[in-house]
């Protein structure tokens, strides 16, 4: 595959961006909502960027006689494909923030592999 002339430079900058704000993760595989033996789990260092969450009514409207309120947080994970080859993410799987407190886990709900410059895993807070 032919290679574009900014790719070098894009990837040393991507190098960089990761050695100040990547942090460890878990990526845990799964097949129907069991470990995938085919998959086995990678710990990893991608970029985890959580937040921008938004609550709403349980109606779905901005109603206040409604007291149950939902908070969805909205997160994404960047990783660096030349630096972490072989990933193979899928709806379903699972990813743990291994330094926060706590250690939550995060569901995956797409993944986007069509940027020139990471593979995004969208996710959602998981239960």
């Amino acid at each position: 595959m032919k290679s574009a002339r900014y790719h070098t430079l894009r990837d040393a900058v991507l190098s960089a961006v990761d050695h100040v704000h990547a942090e460890p993760v878990l990526i845990r595989y799964l097949k129907g909502g069991v470990a995938d033996p085919a998959r086995p789990a990678v710990e990893i260092e991608a970029v985890l960027r959580v937040g921008g969450g938004k609550e709403t009514a349980v109606a779905g409207g901005q109603e206040r006689s409604w007291r149950t309120r939902i908070t969805a947080q909205r997160a994404e994970l960047h990783i660096d494909p030349v630096a972490w080859p072989g990933i193979d993410a899928r709806t379903g799987d699972e990813v743990r923030a291994l330094a926060r407190p706590g250690q939550p886990w995060f569901e995956v709900l797409a993944v986007d592999d069509r940027g020139s410059s990471r593979l995004v895993l969208q996710l959602g807070e998981s239960v």
